[in-house]
Order: C-alpha cells, then structure tokens, then sequence
C-alpha cells in the first residue's frame, strides 16, 4: 500500500486529533495562525468529506493548540475548498473573521473569541484586506452554479439568468460599519475582459494586495457545452478604478509579491507559465523552473515565504501523488519538498489539495491532507528552505 512519502522533512507531524471528525483549514492565501500567538492554528471540522455540503450542512470553526480542537463557532457558509473564509484578524488579538448565516441571511463575522463579542458586515465576503477594514463580496450563488465548490449552495443568485448583471460585481464592505457598496458591475467587468454578449461571466477569486488598497479579480465565463472557461485577470482600486491585465485567456493560481507585482500560472505569449506580472507596466518575468517539465499540470497554489525567498506550492495528482514544490526565487532552482498521497481519482468539487501556507510568522508551513485516508492538517518546519 502507498504511504506518505517524505523527501526532505523528517519532522513532519499531523496536529489534527486523531478521532471521528474530518479537519482542514482552506484555502492557501488566508492567515492560518495570528501574530500574537505562536501555538494557535485555525481549522475547520466536519462529519463528513465524500459529497458536498448542502444548504444545512454545519461546520465547526475553531482552533487547534497542543493537539486539541478549541470550539470558536459553527457556520453553514462554507465549502471544502475555501472553508468559510476563516481566518484571523490582522491585527485585533484573539479575533477571527469568517461568513456565517445569520437568521437566513449570508454575512460576514468578525468575532473575538475570548469575550465572544461580535460584528457583523451585510454580505459575505471573499478575502480580507491586510489592514483589516474592509472585505470585497462576490456572489457565492453565481459561484457554485459555476463550481460548487467555491460557492454557497443556499446562496440565491438574483441574476441567474442574466449574463453580465451591472447591479451585481465587486462589492466593498466595511467591516467597521458593517456596510457594503458595490464597487463595479459584471457588464462593465464584462466588457473590459473581452468576452462576448453571450457569455455569463462570474468573478471566482478576488484578493487584495499588501497594503490593502488594490485587489486583483479573476473574471470566468460560464463554459459552452464541451468546452472550457477562459479567464481574465483585472486589477481595480478602491476608488473604482480597474484597468484588464491579462483578458480572455488563462489565468490559474496567483498571489501579490508586493503591491505592484503578483506571481499567476497564466499565459502570457501564448505560453502557459509561472510568471511574475507587474501590473503597473505590465512586464512579465517567466520563473524557469525544472518544476515546470514534470509530469502533470504544472500549475501550482503558489505563496511566497515572509522574506520573498521562496515561492511554495502544491499541483495536482501525479502517479496519485500530490507534491509540494519549493523555488528559489533568486536562482530559479526548485525541490520537491514531500509528496503525499492524495485523493485518486480526486472529486473536483471536494478534492483534498494541500494549499500550502507559512504558518507562525513562516517558521513553518501547514497543509491539508487526506494520506491517511481522512482530512487532516500537517505542519513542517520551514528551517531547511536553504536551497
């Protein structure tokens, strides 16, 4: 039988409990750990991991410390790739912010623990800004029409019929005053990414940058019978201002390097590759990594360790492994760090990537997992990054 495979890391260590429940924290660009605390990490608990969440489906919010799960709340806004957008304030001790339902109604919680004192945003949101101020909202419903796993099954979409909705886009909400605005339409996010009238087009990710006042938007269209989805990358400021990087093309995985530069696995040349795009001059710099000539997609979860080093990611399933990889940024060389097995065949909508993060100020790296035959959480020291 095939088991864990560890290359590098003889310290890697599951820090999920071992009993009946399913752990996994999300997705890999979210704060799994606080900067006030070094022994907390965040994670999401379950019954079950074989089918989507419905509507009703509860999922247990808390934090793992010494080996144990500590209960914060229960949410049924949430899905296997993404969780419920869990993840710790930026800057407010003891304080997480996660989607939530609140007498029927999707929202977004920004919720301190220790006093249980609680706020609350009029819309769930997809990513958080670095300042903590501010969410941008998408429509979870358009979402899971399009991937059920990255939406909200009880999230109704109002303009499910329409294609490009111009009252329904990016949405900025305060987190403060727990009010939002929409920042621009699907017709205009339409008609700057190139698609035709006849496209129904979504937004699917949507991240802010370092210093909280830009975000980057990935615009899909819903896939013709037979066929795939394109993508357009965009990037907007919070003073309505957005401007198309890449348009109708492909656009996978991405993360901000600094405010005006964001790695993507995209094509840029009619070549499909590990890039970094200066959105500002829109330079792209190709990562020559041996990475890229393995086996299998080569596209990869991709995040930058705290010193801008290295850039870690996990791809899909090769010979029913997942791998995660590690690049030098300065030299272009990259190691497989471990593999693991995985899911095989793994079901889109609830597959177990490992969404690598640094964890603890990057002194180590956690992963979700499904090796032992139920979701965990794995952390490795980060110390043999010295390639």
């Amino acid at each position: 039988m095939k088991k864990f495979i560890s290359d590098i890391y003889e310290d890697t260590e599951i820090i999920t409990p071992d009993d009946s429940y399913h752990y996994f924290f999300g997705y890999y660009d979210m704060r799994a750990t606080s900067p006030f605390d070094d022994k907390k990490h965040l994670c999401h608990r379950v019954t079950f991991m074989d089918r989507l969440p419905n509507k009703d489906d509860e999922c247990e919010l808390g934090y793992l410390e010494d080996g144990k799960f500590h209960y914060i709340a229960t949410t049924t806004a949430w899905n296997f790739q993404q969780g419920a957008m869990f993840e710790y304030h930026p800057y407010l001790k003891d304080t997480v912010i996660y989607n939530s339902v609140v007498d029927g109604k999707f929202v977004t919680v920004t919720h301190n623990y220790v006093t249980n004192e609680k706020m609350y945003a009029d819309k769930p949101t997809a990513c958080h800004s670095p300042d903590g101020k501010y969410g941008l909202s998408v429509n979870f419903g358009r979402i899971f029409a399009f991937r059920p796993g990255y939406g909200y099954e009880g999230f109704v979409d109002e303009s499910a019929d329409i294609n490009a909705p111009e009252n329904d886009g990016v949405f900025l909400t305060d987190l403060i005053s727990g009010k939002s605005k929409i920042l621009i339409g699907y017709t205009s996010l339409s008609n700057m990414s190139g698609f035709n009238d006849d496209d129904k087009v979504l937004v699917n990710h949507i991240t802010f940058n370092k210093t909280s006042d830009r975000y980057v938007v990935l615009v899909r269209n819903f896939p013709k019978p037979g066929g795939w989805w394109s993508t357009s990358m965009l990037v907007g400021d919070l003073r309505r201002n957005i401007k198309p990087i890449l348009k109708n093309t492909y656009v996978s995985h991405y993360n901000w390097l600094n405010d005006h530069e964001i790695v993507a696995h995209c094509c840029v040349n009619n070549k499909n590759s590990l890039f970094l795009l200066n959105v500002d001059t829109g330079e792209a710099f190709e990562y020559k990594i041996p990475y890229s000539d393995e086996p299998g997609n080569p596209d990869i979860h991709c995040n930058y360790s705290p010193d801008g080093k290295y850039i870690i990611g996990d791809g899909y399933p090769h010979d029913h492994y997942r791998s995660l990889v590690a690049i030098n940024v300065e030299n272009g060389s990259s190691k497989t760090l471990f593999k693991v097995l995985g899911d095989n065949p793994p079901i889109v909508d609830i597959r177990c990537d490992l969404h690598a993060r640094f964890v603890f100020g990057g002194k180590y790296i956690s992963y979700d997992t499904i090796h032992n035959g139920k979701r965990q959480i794995g952390l490795v020291s980060a110390d043999k990054l010295n390639f």
